[in-house]
């Protein structure tokens, strides 16, 4: 049974498909120009923030998956994740996490990314999972680093000149997490 769409928690999050009530968070998160400074797009007004929401409360849309993040104790909007441009041919697939400002150099996008990986991974089938990221982002950069992401060529083609590729594929995953349960032991 796929766990694509399903609601899941980790430590600190609760991770659940966007709902309509959400439409405020989305669009203060996609309106502030702080937060949309790294984006490709331009900020959303709320009829675009409520497409959205529309759009990917349907995670049959299989090429794309978003994810609310909530704060399981307080019940805060930390921010969203998931998936972009799923190709099947190419068993390949754009990760993307956001977090509200407010939460930034929490850990919060590090929590976010090991399962969104094993879902993308073990759920989709690709073989690489890619980001792509603002060069003046550095948070984001280095978190990706922190899971073995490597710079590498575009993997589709760009929407913004000052993104740079960094790309994970699965054997580097596994040789990754089998290195850390080695050290854990």
């Amino acid at each position: 049974m796929s766990r694509i769409g399903k609601t899941f928690t980790t430590k600190r999050l609760l991770f659940r498909t966007l709902q309509d009530e959400d439409l405020d968070h989305v669009h203060r998160q996609f309106s502030d120009p702080e937060m949309c400074r790294y984006f490709s797009e331009p900020p959303m007004d709320r009829r675009t923030a409520a497409e959205t929401i529309k759009f990917f409360q349907h995670p049959e849309h299989d090429p794309y998956l978003r994810y609310a993040m909530i704060h399981r104790e307080t019940g805060a909007f930390i921010g969203t994740c998931g998936y972009h441009h799923l190709d099947r041919d190419r068993r390949q697939v754009e990760l993307g996490y956001d977090v509200w400002k407010e939460f930034w150099g929490q850990g919060y996008a590090t929590e976010a990314i090991e399962p969104l990986l094993a879902l993308c991974f073990e759920e989709l089938g690709v073989e690489q999972v890619y980001v792509l990221i603002d060069r003046q982002n550095l948070g984001s950069i280095k978190t990706a680093r922190k899971f073995g992401f490597e710079d590498s060529e575009p993997c589709r083609p760009l929407d913004d000149p000052n993104e740079v590729c960094m790309k994970l594929t699965q054997a580097d995953r596994q040789q990754r997490l089998a290195d850390t349960e080695f050290n854990n032991r």
